[in-house]
């Protein structure tokens, strides 16, 4: 009974976790006039996204002209900036101490009508500007920048950094992009020195996105035209929805395929950011521009509708305390005689074996897959065929569920609970070394587990403070190994390792034991072997 409740009990927490993450529902063309609407904003994306508009065609230009009617409709000035015909307009503020800038891409590939890349952003964009205007004044300047040419090598962000871009003028620019038509906007990148723009982020009604992301992206070689921007030492926030990426570039992202819910988050974003950055003092900001001292970078997740942040800086402190306190936990439990020195440290020890375990059985079911379905490698599989997801995570679970069998019958379940902690602890010291801002993903999960485990041994009684210190573990770790088949497909590991990080903590809850111990490695055996199947058929 009481491994039931811990099973009810993760996967209500998993459930609550997901369900959080939905866009909001687009609000109807009747609500007040200073909300954003998704439903006003549509029409204009089906009439950008009729058809393709890359650099230098007709269609690009009809799209143009098209715009700076619309902004010359909402009351301000636009201007076409030669040679490549960015779109620029600015809204005079009360007081400006700066600028804030929206800016969009009108163009689109060659290949698809771009109704999420960017239709939906410069829809936003406009719809936004009309919701401000409906409101009280801003204190600081908005400048509606809609650059040309980001598809051939943001080529407008380009002009208007070395052009249009006052060196002077405190600027923060909030930039929209997608790599996929559905999905929560994320607030996924920031440019360095990002304490001042969390702070702003808090007055996000429905806020997604996190550190993690930013740290991430800084790694690669991706680029956006804030890219561009944050180059010049400038800063500013991108936000994406990233939903569905087979479609991306493709004649696919069309207004039929674009979710209005996606159009929602991401205007009901821009707009709660406009609305706070055109309030607050853009001089800190911008120490490229003010002379003032730079800012420190934060640390910043969403827990339901609450953005939480803290200094960067204390990464360290809380990875570190993880370590101490697995370390104090297992000189509790010898002390209280329920482990020894050899059981506390085998499952360390061996704990990264079901990471590489469940890494190797991935690649082994890609080449399996390479070998009766060759056309697979000429296509980056972003599709997400959700019967080799399912395989994917059935093998980590096998990997993690073997480790955790016979480990478990070793050395005990106190030792086994500490071992599938200690990989979590490590990582978050190594994200705290290596990729500041993402180790809140295992340090917490590793801290619920290490404060679980301590209260049980202080009780001997481990069901309730287990079951509830996995919980950290299915909030933090479910979405981002969700997130992974995103980033990696199903053709690389990485989301198997994942699924595997998230494992080790829910498996240690189950503790499957008897003649239950060998059921789970064969159930993840034979899920995975069917939608392999299923897939293939």
């Amino acid at each position: 009974m009481a491994r039931l409740i811990a099973l009810v009990v993760l996967v209500a927490a998993g459930a609550a976790t997901f369900l959080g993450l939905r866009p909001p529902d687009p609000v109807p063309a009747d609500t007040p006039a200073s909300e954003f609407s998704a439903e006003r904003a549509f029409p204009v994306v089906a009439d950008i996204a009729r058809e393709p508009r890359p650099l230098g065609s007709a269609a690009n230009a009809r799209v143009r002209d098209d715009l700076t009617d619309r902004l010359t409709g909402l009351g301000l000035t636009p201007r076409v900036e030669s040679p490549l015909g960015n779109v620029v307009a600015t809204l005079p503020g009360t007081a400006p101490t700066g600028q804030v800038v929206l800016a969009a891409h009108l163009d689109s590939v060659p290949q698809g009508p771009g109704a999420a890349d960017d239709a939906a952003g410069v829809a936003a964009v406009l719809e936004t500007v009309r919701a401000l205007r409906a409101g009280p004044p801003l204190r600081n300047d908005l400048t509606v920048l809609l650059t040309d040419g980001e598809e051939a090598g943001l080529r407008g962000a380009r002009q208007w950094v070395r052009d249009g871009l006052d060196r002077t003028t405190p600027t923060v620019v909030l930039n929209h992009e997608a790599r996929g038509v559905s999905g929560q906007s994320l607030l996924f990148r920031t440019s360095p020195g990002n304490a001042g723009l969390v702070h702003a982020m808090r007055a996000v009604p429905h806020p997604a996105g996190n550190s993690s992301l930013v740290a991430i992206f800084r790694l690669l070689p991706n680029d956006t035209d804030l890219s561009v921007v944050i180059g010049a030492g400038r800063p500013g926030i991108d936000s994406a929805f990233v939903e569905e990426p087979e479609k991306y570039h493709t004649a696919a992202d069309s207004p039929a395929n674009l979710d209005p819910a996606s159009v929602q988050s991401q205007g009901s974003t821009m707009l709660a950011l406009a609305r706070e950055l055109g309030a607050t003092d853009l001089a800190p900001l911008d120490p490229t521009a003010s002379g003032l001292p730079p800012q420190p970078d934060a640390v910043y997740f969403p827990l339901g509708d609450v953005l939480v942040t803290y200094p960067v800086a204390w990464e360290w402190p809380l990875a570190g305390l993880a370590v101490v306190g697995l370390v104090v936990v297992a000189a509790l439990a010898r002390r209280r005689e329920l482990l020894t020195t050899r059981d506390a440290l085998l499952p360390g020890a061996t704990s990264p074996l079901p990471l590489v375990g469940a890494a190797a059985l991935a690649i082994g079911l890609w080449q399996l897959l390479l070998v009766l379905r060759p056309e697979y490698a000429d296509r980056p599989f972003l599709d997400r065929p959700v019967p080799y997801e399912v395989a994917t995570v059935a093998l980590a679970v096998l990997a993690v569920s073997v480790w955790h069998v016979r480990v478990r019958r070793r050395v005990g379940p106190c030792a086994a609970a500490l071992g599938a902690a200690a990989p979590l602890a490590v990582l978050g010291l190594l994200a705290a070394a290596f990729v500041p801002g993402a180790a809140f993903l295992t340090t917490w999960p590793a801290l619920g587990l290490v404060i679980g485990q301590a209260l049980s041994v202080a009780t001997r009684n481990s069901t309730a403070a287990t079951v509830l210190a996995a919980v950290p573990s299915v909030v933090f770790l479910a979405p981002f190994a969700v997130a992974a088949f995103g980033i990696g497909g199903v053709a690389t590991p990485i989301p198997a390792v994942a699924f595997a990080l998230l494992g080790l903590p829910v498996v240690a809850v189950l503790d499957p034991v008897g003649r239950r111990a060998a059921a789970l490695p064969a159930l993840a055996l034979v899920v995975a072997v069917g939608a392999t199947a299923v897939g293939l058929a």
